[in-house]
């Protein structure tokens, strides 16, 4: 792209779109990643897996190709969850977050931690036993999926 070969970064120069998604295994788990110290956003959370959309890429597919390059895992139904904005003095970044199944033949068993570099460690998670600190842009996904959950005419507990 134009932008890259003027040495423009995504999110720096220029406002970056990111995908994540919350991918359910068959136990209705949900996958999330540990960043590594060194990440530059929010470094030592956990997240959902994702990156960034490259030029001509449509979204969905930027999100099945994140997830197989982060995790080995192979996604479908890729559904809209929420979108999320994170702008700070040197970085400006929108989070499209999705939820996605494990294609068949695919299994949480199959996972992998493909990128150390960006990762410590991954783990697929009970929604209601997730792990601290989550990620800003992982936090209010999160929270829909579990409100979703909850029967209705039940009031959220206080926290």
């Amino acid at each position: 792209s134009a932008a890259a070969a003027a040495g423009l970064k995504p999110g720096k120069d220029f406002t970056g779109v990111g995908v994540g998604a919350f991918v359910f295994d068959d136990k209705g788990r949900v996958l999330l990643v540990k960043r590594s110290s060194k990440s530059r956003t929010s470094p030592g959370t956990w997240a959902r897996p994702g990156g960034a959309v490259e030029f001509g890429e449509s979204c969905e597919d930027a999100l099945v190709r994140e997830i197989r390059e982060e995790t080995a895992l192979r996604v479908c139904a890729p559904k809209v969850l929420d979108v999320t904005s994170q702008a700070s003095a040197g970085s400006h970044w929108v989070s499209i977050g999705y939820t996605a199944q494990l294609e068949e033949g695919c299994s949480a068993e199959t996972a992998q931690n493909l990128e150390p570099d960006k990762h410590d460690e991954l783990r697929f998670f009970d929604l209601d036993e997730l792990p601290e600190p989550i990620a800003d842009f992982t936090a209010t996904g999160l929270a829909q999926l579990r409100e979703a959950r909850r029967p209705r005419g039940t009031k959220r507990s206080a926290d």
